[in-house]
This record gives structure tokens, sequence and C-alpha cells, in this order.
């Protein structure tokens, strides 16, 4: 094995001197693709494949290996990040998403149970906290995990979410290292920075597809929940079906029972990670881009967890497929702490016409309680009072503006215009949070398909002025 993890570092080595002509150095930035060597195209991608199926042999037979291995996983390091984040120099998506994995195999956490660990894990930890260019592990699994998304390749949505449960653990594990969880801030810091930017940032690009995520995973979970109870009423009754009919009958409720399972455990993970992050990351998530998305996401989850619905998910044995609905009500509630100092935020739960009702924080904080979580109930009941004034807000100015002439309104959302912008290639005039949101998940105008970003709206000064003054002469007419 020694033998075999030598040459996968001299491959490494090869690897990084092909694309950069050293093997200590990394890309500056993002390639473009006339930059990209020729000779790359000239390297099969199962050279980088067998680095991959080592790696991963290594870390579910024999972990301990690493340390043995010494400088040689630095090697092996700079190659993952020479390629992880680079479309153009490795094209095949699937690839680097292996990438990550590999990085995900070099983590000190792993052991094989049963087997005593008498070598520690001091290689591995130095590799991520010592390496010289161990930092660009935060950015890169950023991107990595972004453009599995944006391939234009058909990735199915199983295997999209295999390629990130990974990429979650590298997450996890990095944001436990101060230089790192600084790094992860300053990324967010300039995504709040550059928000309206030709290219939407890295780390916005990031969280809106763990909203994104969480609202498939979490729903899909409760759906097959669902089903399963529904099957589980009629499974008696299979008896008496012929053999034939009776197995396959079997074979779906299995089937549907590991679907259950499997988006459950990645819902859990993808909350997870969102709960891990808005502990320290806070303004860009409650930018107006995303947080009408993400409250109204938190919102219905909640409801549907703590409401009456919450009885439809009722099955024989929870624990089978991994449904942990206490665990989910308690992820979110501590997400909502997070975002409390947050006036917008507070805003956008408000106005949920959805999922948002007065009984919403009652219902949760009973749920908390059940499941051994009164610290994060009482705590919730000041994010309810201010829910509940911010609400109130809402309804009274509804109800003033509810005249409000149809030029005022986003053709999209039925909002009133507030800051109105002109896309340039339909003509239309839209608000500019509503299209925002539109271009982080596609870079088109809505209404013609041709390309857009957001430096290309512009804004319509008088419109803005015109409902600046009417929503003002209202308010003062009360």
């Amino acid at each position: 094995m020694g033998h075999q993890t030598s040459l996968m570092a001299s491959t490494a080595s090869w690897l990084v001197k092909l694309a950069t002509g050293s093997i200590d150095t990394l890309p500056t930035g993002q390639i473009a693709e006339a930059e990209s060597p020729s000779a790359l195209a000239c390297v099969p991608e199962f050279v980088m494949e067998n680095l991959c199926e080592h790696l991963l042999l290594v870390k579910r037979f024999n972990p301990g290996h690493f340390e043995q291995s010494g400088p040689k996983l630095g090697s092996i390091l700079m190659m993952i990040l020479c390629y992880m984040d680079q479309p153009f120099l490795l094209k095949n998506p699937h690839l680097r998403a292996r990438l990550a994995e590999s990085l995900e195999c070099l983590l000190p956490s792993h052991e094989v149970q049963g087997q005593p660990n008498n070598l520690g894990s001091y290689q591995r930890q130095a590799l991520f906290q010592e390496h010289k260019h161990s930092l660009r592990i935060a950015e890169a699994i950023l991107h990595v995990f972004v453009s599995i998304e944006e391939t234009g390749q058909a990735v199915e949505f199983e295997q999209k979410f295999s390629y990130r449960r990974p990429m979650y653990d590298v997450i996890k594990y990095i944001w436990e290292l101060d230089v790192f969880k600084t790094k992860l801030n300053e990324l967010a810091q300039q995504a709040e920075r550059e928000i309206e930017s030709e290219q939407p940032p890295l780390f916005l690009r990031f969280l809106n597809l763990l909203i994104n995520d969480s609202i498939f995973l979490l729903d899909e979970g409760l759906n097959y929940m669902k089903q399963i109870q529904e099957k589980e009423g009629e499974r008696e009754g299979w008896i008496s079906l012929p053999p034939t009919e009776r197995a396959e009958a079997e074979r779906g409720f299995q089937h549907m029972g590991q679907l259950a399972r499997y988006h459950n455990l990645m819902g859990g993970e993808t909350i997870g990670v969102m709960e891990m992050l808005t502990s320290s990351i806070t303004a860009v998530v409650t930018h107006p881009t995303l947080a009408d998305r993400l409250a109204a996401m938190l919102n219905y989850f909640l409801k549907t967890l703590t409401g009456p619905e919450r009885k439809s998910f009722k099955v024989s044995n929870l624990e089978k497929y991994s449904f942990k609905p206490g665990e989910i009500v308690a992820q979110i509630t501590q997400i909502y702490l997070h975002l409390e100092g947050s006036e917008t935020f507070i805003k956008s739960i408000s106005s949920d016409g959805r999922s948002y009702s007065p009984s919403l924080f009652s219902m949760t904080e009973n749920v908390l309680i059940k499941v051994g979580r009164a610290d994060l109930a009482s705590a919730l009941g000041n994010i309810a009072s201010k829910v509940k004034v911010a609400n109130t807000a809402l309804v009274e100015e509804e109800e003033l503006l509810a005249d409000c002439p149809d030029e005022f309104l986003c053709p999209i959302m039925s909002i009133i215009m507030l800051d109105p912008v002109l896309l340039p290639s339909s003509k239309q005039i839209v608000d500019r949070s509503t299209i925002a949101r539109h271009l982080l998940s596609d870079q088109s105008d809505p209404f013609n398909r041709a390309p857009l970003t957001m430096d290309m709206v512009e804004q319509d000064v008088q419109l803005k002025e015109k409902v600046k003054q009417w929503v003002e002469g209202k308010k003062n007419s009360k």
C-alpha cells in the first residue's frame, strides 16, 4: 500500500506540474478555457479516477495508513486543490465531485470500527491546518458544490445529493477551525458587498442552493413518510393478495422506505449546515435577496412538523427511516434565534402569508418542550413577540395601501415596487429584489429568456419617486 500511495503522490505532483508548470503552484483565480494547457487533453480520466479510488480504499479499510504517508499527503492535496474548482482544467463535473470526496477521505476523523487507532491523526490534522495552501479548501469546496448544479449536464437529483454529502463533512470540519471560519466569513462579507455584481458571488449562490436543497429534500422526505403511513395501514390486507402481487407490493414498500431514509438523512444534513453557518454569518443570509425565501421555507416546515399535519407522518418505526422531526424543529428554531437580530428577517417571517400565523410559535414551543428542548422554547418567545409586532404593522400597511395602482405593482410578485428597475431586453419593469432572487437560479430575463445579469438592469428613478410619494401620501393621510 505504501508503494501505491507513493505512486499516487507522484502522479498528483505530475498533474499539478502539467497544469501550472510547478509542483508547488496553484492556479490564481479561475483559469479560462484558452489558458488550459493543451497537454491535459492527452491525459485519460482514469489517471485521476485511480487516485480517487485509492484514497477511498485507504479511508475505508486502513485510514491509519494516511499517518504513515507524511509529506505525500501534501502532494495529493495540491492536486485536489489545483483541479477541484477549475472547470476548464477538469471538464468532467462528476470527476471534480470525486475530488471533493477524496478531500473528505483525508479528514482526521476517519477510523475503522473495531480496529485500534495507534497512530492518531496528526498528519491529517497538519494537512488541513499547516499546509501552505490549505485555506484554499474553503473556496474550492464551495465552488465544486455550486458547479454541480450549474454544469448544464444531466445530473440526477439523488446523484447530486450523494456528491454533496462528503462536501458537507468537509465544510463541518473546517468550520471548527478558526482560520477557516474567518475565511468563510470573509467570503460571506464579499458576497454581501458584491450582491449585485454581473456574476452572483460564490457564497450567495451557495446559500441559495442550500435553501433550494433544504426545500426539496425535507419536502420529499415528508411526502415519503406520509405515503409510508398510508401503506402501513394497507399492509395487513396484503396477505390476501396473490403471492406475486404481495411480493411486488412489499418490494415497493421497501423501496419507498429506502427513499424516505435517504431524503430524511440528506435533509437533516442540509438544514444542519444552515444552522451551523447562521451561528456566525447573518448579514448576507438576511439580505432581502434571500430573506423572504429562507423565512418562507422555515415557516413552512415548522408549521408542517408542529401543526395538525404532523400526525400524517407517524409511522411504526421513525428510527428505521432516520426521521427525526423533533431534531429538525430544534435546528430550525436555532436558525430563527441566530437571525432574530435582523429586522429584515423578522419582517420576512411575518409577511409569509402561506405558513405564518400567530399560533406558529406556540405550536413550536409545545413540540420543543416535548423533545426536551425547553431552553429553545423559552428563547423563542422573544422572536414570537417581535414577529407579532411586525405582522400587526404589516397588516395595517396592507390595508392602507390596498388600492395601489397597477403600474406600481411588480408583474412577477404583485408587490409594491419600492425599487423598480427596467429589464433592458423585455422593457418590463420589476422590483429589484424580485429580479435579484430570480437571477440567482436563472441568469435570463423571465419575460423573453434573453441573457440578463444584475449589472444590466436600469433603475427607474422617475417611477421610484412616484411610488415613494404615493406611499408617503397614504401614510400621512391616516
